[in-house]
């Protein structure tokens, strides 16, 4: 694990740090505490691309950031940005001369047959549109002001067909429609050290499973997010490595057997106001924490009503999502429900955020277990393999038993794409070029002209 070099708020750059030199002007060396199969892809990624120190020191501002500037070696840079607008890249004269591979996918090479041996980029200028709300996303596209759009959840109805195609009006126009699973997860965490909901012993799994048996992700899937998602059975979502198809986590939406599980461990409605009390007769409050965003209002609806329905009484706790995420952080939340994505095809990432050194920053339920801990540094120091796919598939029925997580969805991602656009094709693991942490689906859409 690197270290900060320094406490100061402008980082010194002259400080040695152990793992991490610049052998000389082209090189970077790494020197690692453990044997890492992520570090490759992870370097593709934007928050891992090195920046020449002059660039640093002559644009950072006073947190060190050098955005408004990027000085790099890839093929455009900015010609334009106003913030919140519009960005502006255009073709850097002085890239390398690289080339448009052969597609090694026979799927991918009658689209790419005009492209192939062109020099790079084959685009001399490109206008990303920042435009929040969706509908008028969706307005700009229709009056091919755009040309490719990735639809959020809220309208699509209005481009895609209940069974997942396109609208036949898109589809007269030439359009097409590119769909996939994100290689993204959603759940509602548990803090493990809450005196309500959090612990290790039989009463407290038994009420996060009966909380979790008592939640309908499907009608979330239907309802909230339009049908453009899946019930997660793991993990690690589809198409990445680690994911099993063979297994399903073994939590299914069952209210009649939340119930018996609450009555079995004492959790009863003792003063017959139609919610249970902890076995112990003290009041029992489920607190969720929400933004005040549409679509965690349209959650709260629906976790209110489910909770209900078990006899659990249910409160919110509304504060926009940094402060959220700093209370999470310190552990002042009780549940919180969030969404993890990432960016190159590995999976193994995602169990990282259960991981006990990790708690307190990604691993916000605190889950610590010294089983799981084992698992997780043994396939951590292993390569994509189906030995080490059973290690994570073990870990998954750790979580399942220990029920730190309310698993929600794996989410669909749906592309609109002009006629005119050749050789455009989606891909979840790189369409957004960083790893965040998000809840809110509808933030994330970007159109490119």
């Amino acid at each position: 694990m690197l270290k900060d070099a320094s406490s100061a708020s402008t980082f010194d750059y002259d400080a040695p740090i152990e793992g991490l030199q610049a052998s000389d002007r082209y090189t970077i060396r790494l020197k690692l505490n453990f044997p890492d199969y992520e570090l490759l892809p992870n370097l593709t990624t934007t928050s891992l691309a090195a920046v020449a120190r002059e660039v640093v020191e002559a644009y950072g501002d006073a947190s060190g950031w050098v955005m408004a500037n990027p000085v790099g070696t890839g093929p455009y840079r900015l010609k334009d940005w106003r913030r919140g607008q519009r960005i502006v890249l255009e073709a850097s004269p002085t890239f390398r001369d690289e080339r448009y591979p052969e597609p090694a996918d026979a799927n991918d090479r009658a689209f790419a047959k005009t492209l192939a041996g062109r020099k790079l980029p084959l685009v001399g200028r490109i206008e990303i549109s920042i435009i929040e709300e969706s509908n008028p996303r969706l307005l700009a596209f229709a009056q091919k002001q755009l040309d490719f759009l990735a639809v959020p959840n809220d309208i699509v109805p209005k481009v895609i067909t209940p069974d997942g195609k396109l609208k036949p009006e898109l589809a007269q126009q030439g359009v097409t429609l590119q769909r996939d699973v994100q290689p993204a997860i959603s759940y509602l965490y548990f803090n493990m050290e809450d005196p309500v909901v959090g612990g290790y012993t039989p009463d407290k799994i038994a009420l996060r499973r009966a909380i979790g048996m008592g939640y309908d992700a499907e009608d979330e899937i239907r309802v909230i997010r339009q049908g453009q998602g899946m019930p997660m059975t793991q993990i690690v979502p589809p198409g990445m490595s680690g994911h099993d198809p063979a297994y399903k986590m073994p939590v299914k939406y069952d209210p009649a057997a939340a119930r018996a599980l609450l009555d079995k461990f004492g959790y009863k409605d003792r003063d017959g106001d139609g919610f249970r009390e902890l076995p112990d007769g003290r009041p029992l409050t489920f607190k969720i924490a929400s933004t005040p965003a549409v679509i965690d209002r349209q959650s709260d609806e629906l976790w209110q009503r489910n909770m209900n329905a078990i006899g659990i009484r249910v409160e919110f706790v509304k504060q926009k999502w940094p402060e959220l995420l700093k209370m999470g952080r310190l552990g002042q939340l009780q549940a919180w429900r969030l969404g993890n994505i990432n960016f190159t095809p590995e999976g193994f990432v995602f169990h990282g955020l259960l991981y006990s050194r990790h708690a307190g920053f990604s691993n916000l339920a605190q889950f610590k277990l010294a089983e799981y801990d084992q698992l997780y540094e043994k396939a951590r120091a292993m390569p994509d393999s189906p030995e080490r796919t059973k290690l994570l598939r073990k870990m998954s029925e750790i979580v399942a038993a220990y029920a730190p997580w309310v698993l929600l969805a794996f989410r669909i991602e749906n592309v609109v794409v002009q006629p005119w656009l050749i050789g455009y094709k989606y891909n979840p693991t790189y369409q957004y070029p960083f790893q965040y942490l998000d809840v809110d689906d509808s933030r994330r859409v970007l159109a490119a002209k």
